[in-house]
């Protein structure tokens, strides 16, 4: 008998999350065709066919709905730091390690741009992308202050510098990238990083 199958527990999670994947992917679609501060929670749960009060089972706010994706992006970028070559620079380390995000825009172009520009929509959802942005730094930026060591002055500061940097050249690729056009994200991204470095 095999005993790597998924217990009941597990079961109910992945069933959950693939619930949670469903309603947001929905709920993004009419955020984008309405607008995020026109639209109601219970517009969104009548589109997905659920009550208000399944939605909140699964999304605390209606802006968790827009920012749904972006905690586990940040696991994938850390993921991807951590197995960049030491003889990498911080700087091409950073831009490397998106890679991750690139091929998940490049395999749902569409969904990904819609929801991308829905999370840029208003001030309070682009001030929670910078929330979650921060997020992000705190685990990136000591993987990058290990490479700075004995190379620069004070790393951890540098660290920090370099990674909030990096992904500030993120926020602005992005933003850039979900509003259309013909350029790739990877393309965007390479701009931001190039104009950065060449200060």
């Amino acid at each position: 008998m095999p005993t790597d199958a998924p217990d009941r527990g597990d079961l109910r999670e992945i069933g959950k999350q693939a619930v949670r994947a469903e309603i947001a992917q929905r709920a993004v679609i009419l955020l984008d065709e309405r607008g995020f501060d026109q639209t109601t929670v219970e517009e969104i749960s009548a589109a997905v066919g659920i009550s208000p009060r399944s939605f909140f089972r699964y999304f605390p706010t209606k802006e968790d709905v827009a920012l749904a994706d972006l905690m586990p992006m940040g696991r994938l970028i850390e993921e991807a730091l951590l197995e960049r070559p030491e003889e990498e620079s911080a700087w091409e380390a950073l831009r490397a390690s998106l890679a991750p995000l690139e091929r998940i825009a490049d395999a749902d172009i569409e969904n990904v741009r819609r929801s991308s520009r829905v999370a840029l929509s208003t001030p309070g959802l682009r001030a929670r992308n910078i929330e979650r942005h921060t997020a992000w730094a705190e685990t990136l930026s000591p993987i990058v202050a290990r490479r700075l060591t004995g190379k620069k002055k004070h790393p951890t500061m540098a660290a920090d510098a370099i990674t909030q940097s990096a992904l500030s050249c993120l926020y602005v690729a992005t933003a850039a990238w979900s509003a259309g056009g013909t350029q790739s994200y990877s393309s965007l991204l390479d701009e931001a990083f190039e104009a950065v470095a060449g200060i």
